[in-house]
Protein backbone atom coordinates (compact mmCIF):
# COMPACT_ATOMS: atom_id res chain seq x y z
CA UNK A 1 0.00 0.00 0.00
CA UNK A 2 1.19 3.28 -0.99
CA UNK A 3 2.42 5.50 2.14
CA UNK A 4 -0.59 8.01 3.55
CA UNK A 5 0.81 11.06 5.71
CA UNK A 6 -1.28 13.19 7.64
CA UNK A 7 -0.16 16.66 8.12
CA UNK A 8 -1.20 20.57 8.24
CA UNK A 9 -0.18 22.39 4.81
CA UNK A 10 -0.53 26.24 4.89
CA UNK A 11 -2.61 28.60 2.68
CA UNK A 12 -1.43 29.58 -0.72
CA UNK A 13 -2.30 32.47 -2.23
CA UNK A 14 -2.79 32.41 -6.29
CA UNK A 15 -5.28 32.28 -9.19
CA UNK A 16 -7.67 30.11 -10.40
CA UNK A 17 -10.26 28.99 -13.27
CA UNK A 18 -12.95 26.52 -12.71
CA UNK A 19 -13.29 23.86 -15.36
CA UNK A 20 -16.10 21.13 -16.12
CA UNK A 21 -14.87 18.38 -18.29
CA UNK A 22 -16.58 15.11 -19.16
CA UNK A 23 -13.27 12.68 -17.91
CA UNK A 24 -9.61 13.78 -16.81
CA UNK A 25 -8.00 14.17 -20.68
CA UNK A 26 -9.54 16.97 -20.90
CA UNK A 27 -7.49 18.57 -18.24
CA UNK A 28 -4.15 17.83 -19.73
CA UNK A 29 -4.00 20.90 -21.51
CA UNK A 30 -3.79 22.35 -18.02
CA UNK A 31 -0.76 20.11 -16.65
CA UNK A 32 2.27 22.11 -15.19
CA UNK A 33 4.60 22.07 -12.82
CA UNK A 34 3.42 23.33 -9.57
CA UNK A 35 -0.29 23.67 -10.63
CA UNK A 36 -2.81 22.69 -8.67
CA UNK A 37 -6.49 20.74 -9.14
CA UNK A 38 -9.00 21.21 -6.76
CA UNK A 39 -11.90 18.47 -7.65
CA UNK A 40 -14.99 19.82 -6.31
CA UNK A 41 -16.68 16.79 -7.05
CA UNK A 42 -19.47 15.87 -10.14
CA UNK A 43 -22.57 17.97 -11.71
CA UNK A 44 -24.67 15.84 -13.62
CA UNK A 45 -21.90 13.83 -16.08
CA UNK A 46 -19.57 16.38 -15.69
CA UNK A 47 -16.42 16.63 -13.07
CA UNK A 48 -15.89 20.16 -11.89
CA UNK A 49 -12.50 20.94 -11.20
CA UNK A 50 -10.48 24.07 -10.30
CA UNK A 51 -7.64 24.72 -11.57
CA UNK A 52 -5.29 26.73 -9.17
CA UNK A 53 -1.97 28.31 -10.11
CA UNK A 54 0.20 29.93 -6.94
CA UNK A 55 1.02 32.86 -6.56
CA UNK A 56 1.62 35.63 -3.67
CA UNK A 57 -0.03 38.21 -5.85
CA UNK A 58 -3.71 36.19 -6.57
CA UNK A 59 -6.75 36.87 -5.50
CA UNK A 60 -7.73 33.23 -4.46
CA UNK A 61 -6.54 32.03 -1.05
CA UNK A 62 -6.48 28.14 -0.67
CA UNK A 63 -7.76 27.98 3.45
CA UNK A 64 -4.44 26.10 5.07
CA UNK A 65 -6.08 22.42 6.36
CA UNK A 66 -5.20 19.49 7.96
CA UNK A 67 -5.36 16.52 5.16
CA UNK A 68 -4.22 13.21 4.35
CA UNK A 69 -1.92 13.01 1.14
CA UNK A 70 -0.78 10.43 -1.23
CA UNK A 71 1.88 10.66 -3.62
CA UNK A 72 1.89 9.05 -7.23
CA UNK A 73 3.91 9.19 -10.11
CA UNK A 74 2.46 7.84 -13.39
CA UNK A 75 0.37 8.64 -16.28
CA UNK A 76 -1.86 11.36 -15.54
CA UNK A 77 -4.58 8.68 -16.73
CA UNK A 78 -4.48 7.36 -13.27
CA UNK A 79 -4.20 9.72 -10.54
CA UNK A 80 -7.19 8.44 -9.42
CA UNK A 81 -5.42 5.48 -7.73
CA UNK A 82 -4.49 8.00 -5.73
CA UNK A 83 -8.19 8.94 -4.59
CA UNK A 84 -8.56 5.38 -3.70
CA UNK A 85 -5.60 4.52 -1.55
CA UNK A 86 -6.58 7.62 0.42
CA UNK A 87 -10.32 6.19 0.63
CA UNK A 88 -8.91 2.49 1.35
CA UNK A 89 -6.60 4.10 3.95
CA UNK A 90 -9.65 5.97 5.87
CA UNK A 91 -11.69 3.12 5.65
CA UNK A 92 -8.88 1.60 7.34
CA UNK A 93 -8.38 3.77 10.01
CA UNK A 94 -11.92 4.62 10.81
CA UNK A 95 -11.12 8.71 8.90
CA UNK A 96 -13.46 10.84 7.19
CA UNK A 97 -12.09 12.65 4.04
CA UNK A 98 -13.67 15.97 3.49
CA UNK A 99 -13.86 17.97 0.03
CA UNK A 100 -12.48 19.35 -1.69
CA UNK A 101 -9.54 17.40 -3.06
CA UNK A 102 -6.29 19.25 -3.99
CA UNK A 103 -3.83 17.46 -6.35
CA UNK A 104 -0.44 18.91 -6.20
CA UNK A 105 2.07 18.88 -9.52
CA UNK A 106 5.32 18.81 -8.80
CA UNK A 107 6.63 17.14 -12.16
CA UNK A 108 4.51 17.23 -15.44
CA UNK A 109 6.39 15.32 -18.22
CA UNK A 110 4.12 16.27 -21.44
CA UNK A 111 6.48 14.71 -24.00
CA UNK A 112 4.65 11.64 -23.06
CA UNK A 113 0.73 10.80 -24.37
CA UNK A 114 -0.71 10.86 -21.56
CA UNK A 115 0.74 12.98 -19.87
CA UNK A 116 3.29 11.47 -16.94
CA UNK A 117 3.15 13.52 -13.74
CA UNK A 118 4.40 13.24 -10.10
CA UNK A 119 1.92 14.77 -8.36
CA UNK A 120 0.43 14.73 -4.01
CA UNK A 121 -2.86 14.57 -3.67
CA UNK A 122 -3.96 15.44 -0.57
CA UNK A 123 -7.92 15.10 1.32
CA UNK A 124 -9.23 16.75 3.75
CA UNK A 125 -9.54 14.61 7.23
CA UNK A 126 -10.97 14.80 10.37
Amino acid sequence: MAKIEVKDVQEVRGFSVVKRVTNRAALFADLKQNAVFIFHGKEGQELVFEIFTPDPNGDKVLPASKVASTKFTGSAEKVDNAYATLLFWALKEGKTLGTPIREVYTKVDTKQSPPEVEVEVQAPVQ
